[in-house]
């Protein structure tokens, strides 16, 4: 009979993973995620230093295209202020979004490598985050499927096991952590979008995108969230049969 990894309690009551992701594992996450970060960085640079109002002004005259926003139509002028407010929100937005992806990888690799040093002398290490930034980037990695949150929810929640009672909830949170850079994007994008429309005074069609906006990131984060849960769920599950089988 095969024998199973082995877990102890924490002082909250929370299992402890005696078994971790290798370490190389956690470097490996770390560099993905930076990389991720440097991406968002050199894109936001490229929108911040090197589109200015009249490169814009150009495209706009050259495109044969008419702008609408709701129901109304744009003129050129019009679109040439609402895209360039964008852009002037959109551009910072990237460079702090990719700038904290870039801090968070760092961190996550000293606490990890800690962590690990650790295990070394007490032979435990809590896993829950580091099972579900893996989730979390398999989850983006296969983002182009539908159901990539309930993928890496369930990663997520094979890992934490079924012995424990947070298979839900680290599979919500790998569903969750990918969708949390393109909302704050998405958010600066949205600041940018309203306030070029109300720059041509356009109050009416400001509310009504800004609103729309706001209710599509959160249906989104929600949708992530409850599919990385479901995800989790199963994987607990499965990761149950497995054990009572062998």
């Amino acid at each position: 009979m095969s024998s199973t990894p082995s877990e102890s309690s924490n002082v909250d009551g929370s299992t402890t993973s005696s078994t971790p992701l290798p370490e190389i594992v956690d470097w490996l996450l770390g560099a993905l995620i930076a990389l991720s970060g440097l991406i968002f960085v050199a894109v936001g640079a490229a929108l911040v230093f090197g589109i200015d109002r009249e490169l814009l002004e150009q495209a706009i005259e050259e495109e044969a295209t008419t702008v609408t926003v709701g129901t109304t139509e744009l003129t050129d002028a019009e679109a040439l202020e609402v895209t360039d407010a964008v852009i002037s929100w959109m551009g910072p937005g990237l460079l702090i979004t990719g700038l904290g992806m870039i801090v968070f990888a760092i961190g996550y690799i000293v606490v990890r490598h800690r962590a690990h040093r650790r295990a070394r002398t007490d032979g435990t290490v809590n896993s829950y985050g580091s099972f579900a930034v893996l989730g979390a980037v398999i989850t983006a990695i296969f983002s182009f499927i539908p159901v990539s949150s309930a993928l890496g929810g369930a990663v997520a929640g094979y890992l934490e096991k079924s012995e424990s009672d947070r298979t839900i909830s680290v599979g919500a949170l790998a569903g969750v952590l990918p969708l949390l850079p393109l909302l704050i994007v998405g958010l600066f994008s949205v600041g940018g979008l309203a306030t070029g429309l109300l720059a041509i005074e356009q109050g009416g069609n400001a509310a009504f995108v800004g609103i729309t906006a706001l209710l599509s990131l959160v249906v989104s984060a929600a949708l992530g969230a409850g599919l990385g849960g479901l995800g989790g769920y199963l994987g607990g599950w499965f990761a149950e049969r497995r054990t009572t089988a062998n």
